[in-house]
């Protein structure tokens, strides 16, 4: 467990009532629409915004973040809700180790630099089953200045998607305009990376 990371979040948690606004991603609840995963992971959970509406679907929901405070926010609002939510504190890097795979990976507003933001796609794409998906949602470099991060080298490009996964694997890739969790409405890039099923 990175322990100064974990101080962070916890701090920015508590700090607020509520960090995030409660939605899920808009992009998400398409995607699984079309896909209907029977399991998800949703790395980075935080508060729950995508864990628990993935989990109200019916969908074996495993929610992953650093920060405790925050998935103590998590299991009290899946309990308030009657809904099963596995909750694991742990990095992404950590959790990868474990070596589960599920339907549906999810990776929403994930925003380290570029080289290590290449690195946990990687760790994130090896978590999708033969068949599933990886599906990433973030704040696009053009909204640079209006939400998200200052720095563009954390922001997300059609470019670095293509860079990194082969064509024929991406089934979706485009610039949406969402509500931001600060009342901002700003371009976000979603991505859906299709895992090759086993032959």
């Amino acid at each position: 467990m990175d322990e100064a990371m974990r101080q962070v979040w916890n701090a920015r948690y508590r700090e607020n009532d509520r960090l995030w606004i409660g939605e899920p991603d808009p992009a998400i609840v398409g995607i699984v629409e079309r896909v209907q995963p029977r399991s998800a992971v949703d790395l980075g959970a935080g508060e729950g915004r995508n864990a628990l509406w993935l989990a109200s679907r019916g969908i074996e929901t495993t929610a992953v973040d650093v920060a405790d405070v925050a998935l103590e926010r998590l299991a009290r609002a899946a309990e308030e809700q009657g809904l099963a939510v596995t909750i694991q504190h742990a990095t992404i890097e950590e959790f990868a180790q474990l070596g589960l795979q599920f339907d549906l990976v999810l990776l929403a507003n994930i925003h380290p630099p570029a080289e290590e933001r290449r690195r946990l796609h990687a760790l994130a794409f090896g978590l999708a089953s033969p068949g599933g998906r990886l599906v990433i949602i973030g704040h696009h470099v053009d909204g640079v200045g209006i939400a998200g991060p200052p720095d563009p080298d954390r922001l997300l490009s059609e470019d670095e998607i293509r860079s990194q996964f082969p064509e024929r694997s991406i089934e979706l890739l485009e610039v949406v305009r969402d509500r931001a969790d600060h009342g901002h409405v700003a371009p976000s890039l979603v991505a859906v990376v299709r895992r090759d099923a086993e032959r």
